[in-house]
């Protein structure tokens, strides 16, 4: 049976490469690319956002913008790819997710804080790598 592999994508630079370097070390894998909004930076409670609200929808429609980044990486490298998105805080979301899903592995990609910035925002990558329940790789 392939490995099950969660690659959180936001879109960014850090993270198409972390879903590149999946599909390389994974070459048989079967990839789930995650897209958390996260709620701290959205003015949305989860709970009781309404699929026909306008910000709801703004949400939605950014999600499926970065997944269609990811899909199109997949593309190129001939892989299928299942696509998913999540309202809450990245790092819990990321942990839930991948304890829901039979998951592998994770792999992620990290911003490179470092610093005062670090200590004081806190790092998704590093509070998944601790309290994940399948191995965490972190792409650069």
């Amino acid at each position: 049976m392939p490995p099950r592999i969660l690659v959180p994508f936001d879109g960014s630079e850090p993270a198409r490469a972390a879903l590149e370097y999946a599909i390389e070390l994974f070459p048989d894998g079967e990839f789930l690319a995650l897209t958390v909004v996260d709620t701290d930076s959205q003015p949305v409670i989860p709970n009781a956002a309404d699929e026909a609200d306008e910000e709801f929808q703004e949400i939605r429609e950014e999600a499926d913008e970065q997944l269609s980044g990811a899909e199109r990486i997949a593309s190129e490298h001939g892989v299928s790819l299942e696509k998913r998105s999540r309202i809450g805080p990245p790092a819990q979301e990321i942990i839930d997710c991948a304890e829901e899903g039979a998951f592998d592995h994770v792999v992620m990609g990290s911003r490179g804080r470092s610093g005062v910035t670090r200590l004081l925002l806190g790092s998704v990558a590093e509070t998944v790598v601790r309290h994940s329940p399948v191995p965490v790789t972190v792409v650069r």
